[in-house]
């Protein structure tokens, strides 16, 4: 991480200033061989001690503080994921559910509802407001998963590193969801309109879904 390597390479200049000052300080005062002399030796571990021991201090304490946080940035990607997980599992089971009901003929009936949408899509059969409105509401769901998906490709990119090298984690998160949802999606806008969709989500929701659903750039 760049942030302890920089407070270890302050850590090594202060060290290097302190020993360097000393020694020169040694030299203008005439003292050009190594001393033999434990007092002299112990003269120079408390100077050392006075100045190092501090900073190492601090250096301990800026390790604790690196440690606590990147700690903190694993849980909130660890409940954001169980989230995404809760959200994708509910929205399988009502895409999967059988579709008990007669409105849009005989042959629909108890057939899973992602293949209503999927025939209604293609024009097999006509679409009542009632519908639309219950395919809005799955629209608005899917768009709160999106939400989320999205906090978690921007803590991803957050990850503690030496190098920006965690964009592909978001690439990768966003091309799975949309392999799984966009093409259901584009069939219920179509369905809805793309008026209806935009006027039933809020502006953040929306934004979420632009970005992980249409591979929008994210700001």
């Amino acid at each position: 991480m760049k942030q302890v390597q920089r407070a270890f390479i302050a850590f090594c200049i202060v060290s290097t200033v302190a020993v360097a000052s000393y020694c020169t300080r040694m030299y203008l005062a005439g003292n050009f061989e190594i001393s033999s002399s434990n007092q002299d030796w112990g003269g120079f571990g408390s100077y050392l001690g006075g100045i190092i021991a501090p900073a190492a201090s601090l250096l301990a304490a800026y390790m604790v503080y690196i440690g606590l946080t990147s700690n903190a940035h694993q849980l909130k990607l660890t409940l954001a994921r169980e989230a995404i997980e809760r959200l994708d599992k509910q929205l399988e089971l009502k895409l999967n559910q059988p579709f008990l009901n007669t409105c849009h003929g005989e042959q629909y009936y108890g057939k899973p509802f992602n293949s209503i949408i999927i025939a209604l899509s293609n024009k097999e059969s006509p679409t009542d407001e009632n519908f639309k409105q219950v395919l809005l509401s799955l629209l608005q769901n899917i768009a709160i998963l999106t939400s989320s998906i999205r906090y978690y490709m921007d803590l991803s990119s957050e990850i503690p590193t030496s190098s920006k090298d965690n964009d592909w984690l978001g690439d990768l998160e966003r091309l799975y969801w949309i392999d799984k949802y966009s093409s259901i999606c584009s069939r219920i806008i179509k369905l809805v309109g793309e008026e209806a969709f935009n006027d039933k989500l809020t502006e953040s929701q929306l934004e979420s879904f632009k970005i992980v659903m249409r591979g929008k750039r994210r700001r």
